[in-house]
């Protein structure tokens, strides 16, 4: 848990009054706040009275201590309010507020009543809203988005997202998996019972992770679901149409070479041999075979032969 700690005030004497220059603590909501009051003298307070109000509040009493003897005001600090006391013996009288709501901020005082003269320690309290799944706390936020995907012509994809039941109205996006928000169409609004529907279209043409973001400010609520989009590149595969032309171009050549062999045939340019293992077609000269499966060619025979092996 986040605890959020000013640094030590300027403090000035004002004829009896002692103030600070009106220092400022910044929590989130829901974090722990510390509210600083320490006086120059670093006098022992186990024995001493100290107070701590908020300044312009009807519930205005935030936490007292008498010797030890401590109790909290106002309803609405009850529990939520305690000190430091293995601090008390160095003259420090700050007090944590714990799980700090945006109605804490405001201005604090610490009061020291009985000393002479009166001590006053000031500090102003500012809250900051934090936006956060809250589905199920609070009245009308919105449930987790549904998004669907649509196949589109010429390689693209539409995300389609649906926030049901939410109010106030949300505002709702599209992000890719960079946070960066994608552009839409104008979302339609459907309103039925003081509860709003809003459809959102946008079409993307790149593979990523896709967020549909549903946001209520009003009220510090944010969801979201999230999808992956897979979109064909546009580039050509040039290796599938490779394996595929020199396939088809083998094909092409032993068609050829087939025509080839049965045109001299016709023409009775080559005649044709066939041994016990294989066969040969010459043209112009006989090729030189052995027993074996296999020929021998000088390389003058290799410029005036065409041999084919054909298994018998």
């Amino acid at each position: 848990m986040c605890v959020a700690v000013l640094t030590a005030l300027s403090l000035s004497v004002l004829g009896s009054t002692l103030a600070d220059k009106h220092g400022v603590v910044k929590v989130q909501v829901d974090s722990d706040a510390i509210l600083p009051c320490s006086s120059s003298t670093k006098e022992n307070l186990v024995f001493k009275v100290f107070d701590w109000i908020k300044e312009n509040d009807i519930q205005r009493d935030v936490f007292f201590y008498q010797s030890g003897v401590t109790s909290t005001g106002a309803e609405k600090f009850k529990g939520r309010v305690s000190y430091f006391t293995d601090e008390l013996k160095n003259g420090n009288a700050s007090i944590i507020i714990r799980n700090a709501k945006i109605e804490d901020s405001g201005n604090y005082t610490c009061v020291f009543p009985r000393l002479v003269p009166e001590k006053r320690f000031h500090v102003e309290l500012v809250v900051e809203p934090v936006l956060k799944d809250r589905y199920g706390k609070i009245e009308g936020a919105s449930p987790e988005p549904h998004m669907k995907i649509v196949k589109l012509p010429e390689d693209r994809m539409q995300l389609q997202c649906v926030v049901r039941g939410a109010f106030p109205k949300p505002e709702v996006e599209f992000q890719d998996s960079a946070g960066n928000v994608l552009p839409a169409e104008e979302p339609k609004v459907l309103e039925s019972g003081q509860r709003y529907t809003v459809i959102l279209i946008a079409t993307v043409t790149k593979t990523d992770d896709f967020r549909c973001v549903a946001k209520q400010k009003e009220i510090h609520h944010e969801t979201f679901a999230e999808t992956y989009v897979s979109v064909r590149d546009k580039h050509v595969d040039v290796t599938g149409w490779f394996s595929g032309g020199v396939l088809l171009g083998v094909l092409l050549g032993v068609l050829l070479l087939a025509a080839f062999q049965a045109l001299l045939v016709r023409t009775k340019r080559i005649k044709i041999h066939k041994g016990k293992f294989m066969s040969c077609i010459n043209i112009n000269i006989m090729c030189r075979h052995q027993q074996n499966t296999s020929f021998h060619f000088s390389s003058s025979q290799i410029k005036d032969s065409l041999c084919l092996y054909l298994h018998s």
